[in-house]
């Protein structure tokens, strides 16, 4: 019987190592048809890119300096540079905890390589998902480090696109007081720099879709979002039943002092914001990123101090499907958020398919002298479809929406030149998704009231001093469904010079 029961171990052993490597597999070519089909893709939309600008119908903005109408040259997207200080490496399939960190013996969580590391150390990260010890959903950055994704589980070959190193908590792992968002950010020491290069932040596992199926179009994924304090569906296959959804940022910026970078990566279905924070007055540069999908908007940083403006550069990042709050359409929905307190540049992104607008301007600092010091830039971009205007402003009545043609009349704006607006859906044919990008074009909602005054209930609750009562049911086409986050990938290289370019690892 013992020996029976040893064979018996063994074979299950063996049997959850051939599901393993079968997973990995599978996964590996996945990736690998998922970058032929980008690559494809982006070779029709360049093309499509060039015919349609060549076109009378192309608008162009007013510009307050000189500029040629080509794109500015793409910033080079290096491997990651060698190492000054200390190094680790995490690989989720082959690394251990009680490992050393060293590439020959990773560790297993990121987290843990954060935890140990001392100041200025660099981070190796293989592929495989990462979302805290103990799978608690959180990952705290506490120290100024450098982290590179994208690397296979032996690090020998740096490929961001294939060898996909994952942000993407299940509903079982929803996160916990311990911050603000996926990742936060918490580095308190000036003159510093947190790195994070080639991560795939995904939320789209944690999200509650409709019970009932409602706000489905024909051919997207899931039902519409349920609000955050109903229950819907949740997990790969919707299989949670009564999940509510935890409306979590991202990556948040949590007051910090050191500068950030954040380049190549993407932001996939985010509840609550891609990238939101507060900085004290530093540099924070995000370029070469994808936003897809993500609700309130794709980014929004603000200073922390009164006494420095903190710099905020966004550069060749493609931000499509920017949400609302609601299912109602009434607020929120925009791709880039100018701060308070920051100097916002914001030049060669791709910037489309908000609820609201695909820049938003609202936001004025208290301090008059201080406002009127504020630089605020918008120079070679492609505005797509949004919704409402390019630009939000404050205005009469709710806000003030400004179309591309007219930014070079908005004082807000202290330099724009080469702006450029696409209306033609086709431009991204075998890129985007196509019956999703068909849903939201046509995204609509609608709602009724069913009130009798003078029905029995009524004339009861009347006489008997209480309010009267009706119902009001509203309904909407979609909102903020699940996007294929796979396919998010092919933004990458899809339109050259503008937006986020290939990656070359």
């Amino acid at each position: 019987m013992a020996a029976i029961a040893v064979m018996l171990v063994a074979s299950l052993n063996l049997h959850a190592q051939v599901n393993r490597a079968v997973q990995r597999a599978t996964n590996n070519a996945t990736n690998r048809v998922v970058n032929n089909a980008a690559n494809n893709a982006a070779n029709a939309t360049n093309q499509a890119v060039n015919s349609a600008m060549s076109t009378s119908g192309q608008q162009q903005s007013s510009s307050n300096q000189s500029s040629s109408n080509q794109p500015a040259a793409a910033p080079a997207q290096a491997s990651a540079p060698a190492p000054s200080g200390a190094v680790y490496y995490v690989s989720a399939n082959t690394g251990n905890n009680q490992n050393d960190g060293s590439k020959g013996s990773p560790f297993k969580n990121l987290q843990k390589a954060i935890d140990v590391a001392p100041d200025g150390a660099t981070i190796y990260v293989a592929e495989g998902n990462y979302y805290g010890l103990l799978n608690k959903g959180n990952i705290n950055v506490t120290k100024p480090v450098q982290i590179y994704g994208g690397y296979s589980s032996d690090f020998s070959v740096r490929n961001v696109l294939q060898y996909l190193t994952m942000i993407q908590p299940p509903y079982s792992a929803m996160g916990t007081a311990s911050g603000q968002g996926t990742v936060n950010i918490q580095v308190k020491k000036a003159n510093t720099l947190v790195l994070i290069d080639g991560l795939i932040f995904e939320r789209g596992l944690t999200i509650a879709y409709d019970n009932k199926g409602e706000g489905r179009p024909e051919g997207v994924e899931s039902a519409m979002a349920a609000p955050v304090t109903v229950a819907g569906k949740a997990g790969q296959n919707f299989e949670i039943s009564e999940a509510k959804t935890v409306q979590t940022s991202t990556l948040y910026l949590d007051n910090i002092s050191c500068d950030l970078t954040v380049r190549n990566c993407a932001f996939i279905n985010s509840t609550f914001y891609g990238i939101i924070g507060t900085v004290q007055g530093t540099n924070v540069n995000i370029t070469n990123c994808v936003f897809i999908n993500n609700r309130f908007a794709a980014v929004e940083i603000n200073g922390g101090t009164p006494t420095k403006f903190a710099e905020v550069n966004f550069s060749y990042n493609t931000v499509l499907f920017s949400w609302s709050r609601m299912k109602d359409f009434e607020d929120m929905g925009y791709g880039f958020r100018y701060g308070t307190r920051t100097n916002g540049y914001v030049t060669n992104n791709i910037i489309g398919l908000s609820i609201f607008g695909g820049l938003d301007r609202a936001r004025i600092d208290a301090d008059k002298t201080r406002e009127s010091q504020r630089k605020s830039t918008a120079e070679n971009n492609i505005f797509f479809l949004n919704k409402q205007g390019d630009l939000n402003l404050p205005g009469s009545g709710k806000f003030l929406r400004v179309d591309v043609a007219d930014f070079g009349d908005v004082y807000q704006l202290t330099s724009v030149s080469g702006n450029k607006a696409m209306t033609d859906p086709d431009i991204f044919k075998g890129v985007i998704n196509e019956p999703y990008l068909k849903g939201f074009l046509s995204a609509s909602y609608s709602e009724s009231t069913d009130f009798d005054r003078n029905s029995a209930a009524n004339q009861w609750r009347q006489l008997a001093g209480l309010n009267m009562q009706g119902t009001i049911q509203s309904s909407a086409t979609m909102f903020f469904n699940r996007y294929p986050w796979r396919e998010a990938l092919k933004f990458f290289g899809a339109m050259q010079g503008y937006g986020a370019q290939a990656i070359q690892n």
